[in-house]
């Protein structure tokens, strides 16, 4: 794949900043960061995208010093996956906090920080555009930790489940594109562009995720957009008693209906927005990736839906 295979070096390079950075730190946080790295780069590819993502931006920008700017936001964005994975761990198995990994957590948000600082400098209204989106981050968070947890009730803020909002849990990549808007000093056209861009990305993401992991969050009690459609199809017919859906409930009901492919239209809808977004800047290499997560999206679709069908002709038969 281009957009990966094409940057190696890059890879490197912000693998081994971060590395010597954490590996620095004093034990027991240099090694479960060292640790939450390799974890990482298990799934290679997902942690690629994240990583590679504020190289692949810079080509719709005019700043000095790029291949360094890009560097140093790519540093900033694995700082930012770290915390973000640590505060999803900690809002998943409350019971299972480790102080040394909520240290760790707090000092890869300092290191976002001190490289945003370091780029823009003291600029009111970029510190202002921070805190807006960390704001929104914490928000998103708490809102899915007290709102989206099931407890044997669809409630009517699941019923009414806000996939738009869990974009906003990106932040790490929301911070790159702030950087290079005030870097460039950007107009307010380009600023909505790329704005609108992350929360179609961020959305399409979400969705995708929800799809592919929907007996994970499901076991963890977590209410994404597909399960609440389907827990209601499965009580509204009356196929369980309400708050009784186990998780082969779940994958019937899914067999049953097409709540997944419509949710994986709704992820390609959005996916095809962000392509739309961004069509006059000439970004090779995320419109690359961007086009290769709509063909996914659409392939998925179609295994989803051949599957569902020879099940229910087998079941028919």
């Amino acid at each position: 794949m281009i957009f990966f295979d094409d940057f190696d070096r890059e890879i490197n390079l912000v693998l081994s900043d971060v590395n010597s950075f954490i590996g620095k730190l004093e034990k027991p946080v240099s090694d479960l960061g060292i640790s939450f790295l390799e974890k990482f780069k298990l799934s290679l590819k997902g942690f690629n995208t994240f990583l590679l993502f504020p190289y692949w931006l810079s080509q719709g920008f005019d700043v000095k010093d790029k291949e360094d700017v890009s560097r140093k936001l790519a540093n900033l964005d694995v700082y930012g996956i770290m915390h973000l994975r640590i505060i999803d761990d900690i809002i998943d198995n409350p019971e299972k906090i480790d102080r040394n990994l909520i240290l760790l957590s707090n000092i890869s948000e300092y290191k976002m920080y001190e490289i945003c600082f370091k780029l823009i400098g003291p600029n009111e209204n970029f510190l202002k555009d921070l805190e807006d989106t960390l704001t929104q981050f914490s928000n998103a968070v708490l809102y899915e930790k007290y709102n989206y947890n099931y407890k044997g009730e669809i409630t009517e803020n699941m019923s009414n489940f806000d996939y738009q909002l869990m974009s906003k849990k990106a932040f790490h990549l929301r911070i790159p594109i702030l950087s290079y808007l005030y870097l460039e000093e950007s107009d307010e056209k380009k600023r909505e562009d790329f704005l609108s861009m992350m929360e179609y990305w961020g959305t399409s993401m979400q969705l995708f995720n929800d799809v592919l992991g929907w007996k994970d969050d499901f076991i963890a009690r977590q209410m994404t957009y597909p399960l609440v459609k389907v827990i209601q199809y499965l009580e509204n017919e009356e196929l369980v008693d309400k708050g009784k859906s186990e998780i082969m409930d779940i994958a019937a009901g899914f067999i049953e209906t097409d709540i997944l492919e419509d949710t994986l239209n709704i992820a390609l809808k959005y996916q095809e927005m962000a392509i739309d977004s961004i069509k006059s800047y000439n970004l090779y290499y995320l419109n690359e990736f961007f086009v290769d997560a709509s063909n996914k999206i659409s392939s998925s679709i179609n295994k989803f839906k051949n599957k569902r069908e020879d099940m229910l002709k087998e079941i028919l038969n």
